[in-house]
């Protein structure tokens, strides 16, 4: 048994008192989901060097949310019942003598409700920042991989560079340090193991002020890999799946994640993308636009600057050719074989429907699902047989138009104009139930296309939806 040592993290206050709550924030994509696994894993230990940590789930490859029960009514503005859960904590914290720590990325955006809740509380606020590329790298993974964004990098990178990205910044650190105070904040640059960074779990550690006596004792039995980005083959494999995973239910994407995220962490040989993916002029462009807005960070926060410079690949060059995606099909069919099965009855109903664009063919090539290649260039969708049975019937409202009109803008992927259309449809009808239902598709759609470009944080807690 690990003797009993209170470590404590020191606030800058004369008195020097131990803090109440140490509050780990992300930043999004910098390692928190094995931050999350170890300390979970490692309550007891934690608890006798001083720090109580909640339970929180995971799931079957160690991935959690962290403490969403406090993170996740936030970001349904549900402060109190976020602040009843944090006061719970606390009591329970004082009641060991220790120091309360929570770790969520959705904390991230959240700090005034969080100063809120910690009023009259010493609190330390620790976050890791990585380079806004790299960042924006594995923002367009998990896109992927959680939110059935089926764009290419490649269409993503150019729309990107016209859109303020202050997050992939790191500029909710500056409203952190406004809201806690620069002395409570420690800020660090983070980098990838896979890029040569050091195991995020021991830096973590050491901030904590447990000696690297302690922590050399505690990452002996630490896990392995945590949360990897998928390997190439394994998100281009998501990207052609979220083709039809778009409208089936949570649970069957929810498999489809598990198991593409135990071969990820599993393909030691297999890789990302990385920088080295980008070509040289798309990377110029994209670090003059990122760290141009990262440089009132830097300038506060002296330490990140590492964060300000691209990772080191270790030489490793960009994959090239074509991805070979019977590997990461082979470990989905092992693990998951009733959801292939879902997933290959709800393609052949789409491919009946006549859905024909290149990612959904290439995914029925791949399933092996007989289909007939598009024939050139196809025309534009206009008035299903249906849609004109519909408007020529006699008792056509205004509301029936403008819901066909919807549909038909929606189906030439003007999703914007389909948007605006049903919505007056709504508005003439309010209570139509199939206008309602359309109008939610399309929003959706809307959400997934837009998270390809802007992923912030999770706006759900990943822990319930998993």
């Amino acid at each position: 048994m690990i003797k009993r040592v209170i470590r404590t993290l020191r606030s800058s206050t004369k008195t020097g008192d131990p803090v109440d709550v140490v509050l780990h924030i992300g930043a999004p994509k910098c390692g928190s989901s094995a931050i999350q696994r170890f300390c979970v894993s490692h309550r007891d230990k934690l608890l006798a060097l001083g720090y109580y940590y909640p339970e929180h789930t995971l799931d079957i490859n160690g991935v959690s949310g962290g403490h969403t029960q406090v993170a996740g009514p936030l970001l349904s503005g549900k402060q109190e019942q976020a602040g009843a859960t944090f006061q719970r904590w606390l009591k329970e914290a004082r009641g060991h003598q220790a120091t309360l720590m929570l770790s969520a990325e959705a904390f991230y955006g959240q700090h005034e409700a969080m100063a809120e809740i910690c009023q009259g509380l010493r609190v330390k606020v620790i976050a890791f920042l990585r380079h806004p590329v790299d960042y924006l790298l594995a923002n367009h993974n998990q896109g992927i991989k959680r939110h059935h964004s089926t764009r290419r990098l490649g269409d993503l990178l150019p729309e990107f560079l016209g859109r303020s990205a202050g997050h992939l910044a790191g500029l909710p650190l500056l409203q952190w340090a406004e809201a806690f105070g620069d002395e409570n904040c420690c800020f660090m640059a983070y980098q990838s193991p896979s890029s040569g960074g050091a195991p995020v779990q021991g830096r973590f550690l050491q901030v904590l002020g447990i000696s690297d006596e302690d922590v050399s004792s505690l990452l002996e039995h630490s896990e392995g890999i945590t949360n990897r980005s998928y390997v190439k083959s394994a998100l281009e494999l998501k990207r052609l799946l979220n083709t039809v995973l778009e409208e089936a239910p949570d649970s069957l994407a929810h498999q489809v994640d598990w198991s593409l995220q135990g071969y990820s962490d599993r393909a030691q040989d297999e890789y990302g993308y990385t920088v080295a993916d980008l070509t040289t002029e798309m990377r110029e462009r994209l670090e003059q636009h990122l760290l141009k807005q990262m440089t009132p960070v830097v300038e506060r926060f002296p330490e990140l600057k590492a964060a300000a410079e691209l990772p080191h690949e270790g030489g490793r060059a960009a994959g090239a050719g074509v991805l070979d995606l019977r590997a990461p099909l082979a470990a989905l069919q092992a693990d998951a074989p009733k959801a292939v099965q879902e997933i290959r009855v709800r393609a052949v109903e789409l491919r009946d429907q006549g859905r024909q664009d290149y990612a959904f063919c290439k995914l029925l090539d791949i399933l092996g699902i007989e289909f007939s290649e598009p024939a050139g260039e196809k025309p534009t969708p206009g008035l299903t047989e249906h849609q004109r049975k519909t408007l020529n019937k006699d008792n056509a409202g205004e509301a029936d138009y403008l819901r066909e009109l919807a549909v038909l803008l929606e189906r030439q992927g003007l999703l914007e104009d389909a948007l605006f259309a049903i919505e007056r449809a709504l508005q003439k009808r309010p209570t139509g139930l199939g206008i309602q239902n359309i109008k939610a598709r399309i929003e959706k759609k809307l959400q997934s296309r837009e998270t390809g470009l802007t992923a912030l944080t999770d706006r759900t807690a990943e822990a319930s939806d998993q």
